[in-house]
């Protein structure tokens, strides 16, 4: 009962008592005024809640992280204009309807010109100490390997006035700030958009549930009528008629300070400029004594002009060259190394000399006259001699030459074979440590295949060591020429070779297929060798295969030797798997690869559409999925045939075909007034994609169909766009230029550059079913959902709602901007002949 008693105190005495409210100075949103009265546009709306709840207001002055740390202790009980987070959620109390919304840009003056993130390199970007848009940023320039050189600054104000006075070249800023002042700073918003955020009043922990509901209560009344205060103050705000209050008179105190500085400034620069003609005196002395150091230090010093002629170097320069200083100066490289180590050196200076900043390199040079290639570790700088000229080269190069020899002949003892030169069991443990480390990012399934020469002892009985060696030696050879260069052959024992290979995808099925084609490579290689006496030869070789999910070294060897000794068992010359199903598995798919070499010939193959609609239930095209019907088999699924087809090389004649089927019926419909305008979407592999004569070909498939080419979408994915990118954008440019259009699929469930996004010449993004898929419950992707909508509106790109099967995904993606969908919600895909039958 006293608790009772105690507890109905204390919320009578906190409903009394003034509402303690921290405020930092963020116009306009937030500032207080002359008369200590809450001002900007949180402020006013709090002060016009407070009247109509009869809540008194007490103002409370503090920095933006000075006023979280008096909230999270109770020292204050509201903060206005907090942006949500999870961290901060944690911290605080929140209530659930946003004050205003709003979003963070990037503001800089006329030049340089910055229009995405990853112009930000070497930038001075000014940020609110402790704010959102410095952790952002932080963060995101941090994962794309960015330097950016970060000012805090007390408020978005300071920061405008820093890039104002040159002090910084961009701001981060609150939109509502920077679309209100930075004009007056003579600024500019960047392309650049991020992080949109909800704005909030922040509690103390303490703070009372019912104030809070109070406060989202009176938000929603009067977000809902337009005469509401709230309506009232947004308007006074947004048009600027509040402006004359934000200039404090001590700010014209302080300016006044400033001028005296400068005064001040000035004339310490006269007295400057007289110390500057006593201290050139005794220039000339430090001269002398700056050349006797540089001759001493043990690396060759040199300054080059903006021509890359000599205009200074040290001792071991003359020694290294053999003539004197006056045979060097006014000459290049040229005159000195040969042409190959004379071209790449002024390559690497003209670099310096371009982008104004320091490069450290290793340079492989041979002089004239010398066939030893030395390596020189090079650090190579600007250097201005004399204002107004331009910056000559300085450089400082150390040669490496007999250290790195001396380290490669250590490294070579310790890692490989002293007869077959391969590596050696010590080195081939490390590699396999590194595979099977679970924390390592790797590439899927790996495979160690142990190669073991069948009766290799006999060899050594009949016909002595000697050919016996000889017969490694040819065997290691012959083994290493049928293997690529990623893969790693290493001697194991006497007779025994150990392949690893990494990188075989992450479905066990094919990286078997792929292990057990290259084993049989291999034991058709040892097979066809012969020894000095014709003796013929066989190997046995035993296959397993992990995918370092916490499988060790030794267990991974293990697996394959007694895979090998089954293959002994089985009489030699043969292969065996570990795993007795992965050896089912293989041959299943050897079965299913020979019949997909023959699906196009039988006609098994078809095409299926699934159409695509628009916000307004409208079709405006269909997607071609291509399906196989294989009489014994049934159905085969796309994810188990395509990447076959991909790996053999089949991907490139079914890819024609799919193309030729889908030209075809762009020519019928063409002529057809109710689906002229429809557009058909075709899925381009990668393989297919960098074919030579793949433009071409599509080209000549418009010609002879007469297709629109306007009407054809390109869908192709975020792996090719990375994988030769110039070859890639100058296929994408030649088909653009006959008016095919192209789309991004499956967006996101790569690695996207978006410097890429902004330079290749796409039309759509088509956004990942597994996103739309827990779209609403699943918080992480409605962000990435609404990040990627945001993002191609701002790249000028059309978005592309794929997976929508439920009409709440379809409300939420209109309500977010998506205007084009495709899914079973409007339709399963199926033959051209069924397509349209609802019509």
């Amino acid at each position: 009962m006293a608790l009772l008693v105690c507890l109905g105190w204390s919320i009578a005495a906190q409903a009394d008592s003034p509402l303690r409210v921290g405020v930092y100075h963020n116009p306009p949103k937030l500032f207080v005024g002359e008369q200590g009265q809450l001002r900007g546009v949180l402020g006013e709306l709090l002060d016009a809640m407070a009247q109509q709840e009869q809540w008194q207001l007490e103002s409370h002055l503090c920095d933006f992280q000075q006023c979280l740390t008096l909230l999270e202790q109770g020292e204050i009980d509201l903060l206005p204009d907090v942006a949500w987070s999870e961290e901060r959620a944690g911290r605080f109390a929140f209530h659930h309807e946003p004050v205003m919304h709003s979003w963070s840009q990037l503001y800089q003056a006329n030049n340089p010109r910055v229009e995405a993130i990853l112009d930000l390199e070497q930038q001075r970007v000014a940020v609110v100490d402790g704010s959102i848009q410095q952790s952002y940023l932080a963060a995101v320039t941090e994962r794309f390997g960015i330097n950016v050189i970060w000012m805090p600054v007390d408020s978005f104000a300071a920061g405008f006035q820093a890039v104002a006075n040159g002090e910084a070249d961009l701001v981060a800023s609150n939109h509502l700030f920077g679309d209100w002042r930075a004009r007056d700073y003579g600024l500019r918003e960047t392309p650049i958009i991020f992080q949109p955020a909800r704005l909030f009043y922040a509690a103390s922990p303490s703070f009372a549930v019912d104030r809070l509901e109070r406060i989202d209560a009176t938000l929603l009344a009067w977000k809902d009528d337009m005469n509401s205060v709230y309506y009232d103050i947004l308007s006074a705000w947004r048009s600027g008629s509040r402006v004359d209050t934000l200039v404090p008179t001590w700010l014209w105190w302080v300016l006044g300070g400033l001028l005296i500085v400068l005064v001040a400034a000035v004339v310490a620069t006269l007295t400057l400029k007289r110390r500057v003609t006593i201290n050139r005196a005794k220039l000339s002395t430090n001269e002398h004594l700056l050349a006797t150091i540089l001759d001493s230090v043990d690396a060759y010093i040199y300054i080059k002009t903006p021509s890359l002629e000599y205009r200074y170097v040290n001792r071991q320069i003359s020694e290294l060259f053999q003539r004197s200083p006056q045979e060097i100066l006014g000459k290049r490289d040229d005159a000195f190394f040969d042409s190959g180590s004379a071209a790449e050196m002024a390559e690497n200076d003209r670099q310096v000399l371009s982008s104004g900043k320091k490069i450290t390199v290793e340079e492989h040079n041979v002089l004239q006259g010398e066939e030893r290639v030395r390596t020189f570790l090079s650090i190579k700088m600007p250097l201005e001699m004399s204002p107004g000229e331009a910056p000559c080269l300085c450089g400082i190069s150390t040669e490496l030459t007999e250290y790195l020899e001396m380290q490669s002949r250590t490294h070579h003892l310790a890692f490989y074979d002293a007869l077959t030169g391969l590596p050696n069991r010590r080195l081939l443990i490390e590699s396999l440590a590194k595979a099977t480390d679970p924390e390592e990012e790797g590439g899927g399934y790996s495979a160690v295949l142990i190669v073991d020469l069948d009766n290799f002892r006999l060899v050594n009985d009949i016909q002595g060591h000697e050919s016996g060696d000889q017969l490694l030696v040819n065997v290691a050879q012959h083994l290493k020429q049928r293997l690529s260069d990623d893969a790693t052959l290493a001697r194991f024992s006497s007779d025994e070779f150990v392949v690893q290979v990494n990188g075989l995808g992450e479905r066990q099925s094919e990286a078997a297929a792929h292990a057990e084609r290259l084993a049989r490579q291999l034991l058709e290689t040892v097979s066809q060798l012969r020894n000095d006496r014709s003796l013929p030869i066989s190997a046995s070789i035993g296959i397993t295969l992990f995918d370092g999910a916490g499988q060790g070294v030794n267990s991974v060897l293990q697996q394959a030797d007694m895979a090998l000794q089954q293959a002994k068992a089985a009489g030699g010359n043969t292969l065996r798997f570990f795993n007795v199903d992965m050896q089912t598995s293989v041959l299943e798919r050897a079965s299913l690869e020979g019949d997909l070499h023959q699906a196009l010939s039988r006609n098994e193959l078809a095409l299926h559409y699934q159409v695509q609609v628009d916000h307004q239930g409208a079709t405006i095209g269909v997607e071609a999925l291509l399906r196989w019907y294989h009489p014994q088999r049934g159905w085969v699924s796309p994810g188990t045939f395509i990447p076959l087809a991909e790996e053999n090389g089949l991907i490139v004649p079914i890819g024609y075909w799919v193309l030729q089927c889908a030209c075809e019926q762009l020519a019928k419909w063409s002529h057809q007034p109710a689906y002229a305008g429809l557009t058909i979407s075709v899925n381009v592999s990668s393989v297919q994609f960098q074919q030579p004569e793949f433009v071409r070909n599509l080209e000549g498939l418009l010609a002879q169909t007469q297709a629109p080419p306007g009407r054809l979408v390109l869908e192709v994915t975020e792996s090719l766009l990375m994988r030769e990118p110039t070859r890639v954008r100058n296929t994408m440019l030649k088909l653009r230029a006959q008016g095919i259009r192209f789309a991004l699929d499956d967006f996101g469930t790569g690695y996207s550059s978006l410097s890429y996004l902004k330079r290749l010449p796409l039309d759509e993004l088509k956004i990942d079913q597994s996103f739309i898929r827990e779209l609403l419950t699943d918080k992480t992707d409605a962000a990435i959902v609404d990040t990627t909508i945001l993002l191609a509106v701002s790249l000028g790109l059309t978005v592309v709602a794929e997976g929508v099967e439920k009409k709440e995904q379809l409300d939420w993606l209109k309500g977010h901007g998506c205007y084009r969908y495709q899914g079973y919600l409007f339709g399963r895909p199926t033959p051209i002949e069924y397509l349209f039958e609802s019509y």
